[in-house]
């Protein structure tokens, strides 16, 4: 990917890069997806939409993805979990799901390093502050993979956030642009750029899927 400044910016522990995306980062814009008086048309919107803005951020691809893979330290001193639940049955299920999120996790992380170049940023920020229980037990590390030619499942990974099918918070890079594509579920997606002028370049190509929510801030920020 060479010395781009997004790639710096990926790199550098420093950028933390969690959600809200949005309001986290200053050459950012947000963008609406799912639209529709029902189920159905919603998604499909939402694909839809979320395909067009990618053909718009990456005509040729994307040069690298990056996601999180979180790290949870379950071991814990304390009274028997199993007094908190009324129903054994419970117990079971708490169990199954512990096993079942790391095993997804671990599994799309084996099966991305197997198959890419790689980078990974260690230690970042989580979403658990002083004070929090959590803060000693989170840990969260930055992946970055490139894309080196063999290209990604681009769309397979959007649509896989928008369905809340992964919990790796995957995002989509292009050098050339200097920008991030995220989309964070059905409702829409933020793209974040690591220059004003990229920003203020595709304001004017992303501006009919932005959310009206936050076009007030989003033309702000393009006044600059």
């Amino acid at each position: 990917m060479g010395n781009s400044k997004i790639e710096k910016m990926l790199l550098d522990p420093g950028f933390d890069y969690l959600q809200p995306y949005f309001y986290s980062n200053r050459y950012a814009l947000r963008c609406e997806l799912g639209i529709g008086n029902n189920t159905d048309e919603y998604m499909k919107n939402a694909r839809l939409r979320a395909k067009q803005i990618y053909d718009i951020l990456f005509p040729d691809g994307a040069d690298a993805m990056i996601f999180n893979y979180w790290m949870y330290d379950w071991s814990d001193s304390g009274e028997a979990e199993e007094k908190q639940y009324d129903d054994p049955a419970e117990v079971i299920e708490v169990i199954k799901s512990r096993v079942h999120s790391e095993m997804r996790a671990l599994r799309f992380l084996s099966e991305m390093l197997m198959k890419y170049r790689h980078v990974c940023v260690r230690g970042l920020k989580t979403y658990a502050e002083p004070g929090d229980p959590d803060l000693e037990t989170t840990r969260r590390n930055r992946i970055i993979c490139y894309s080196d030619g063999l290209g990604f499942d681009d769309i397979a990974l959007i649509n896989g956030q928008i369905d809340s099918e992964d919990n790796s918070d995957v995002s989509l890079v292009s050098v050339k642009n200097d920008l991030i594509m995220s989309v964070y579920d059905d409702r829409g997606c933020d793209i974040v750029f690591a220059t004003y002028e990229k920003m203020k370049e595709f304001y004017p190509l992303l501006k009919p899927y932005f959310l009206s929510y936050d076009l007030e801030e989003m033309e702000r920020r393009f006044r600059g």
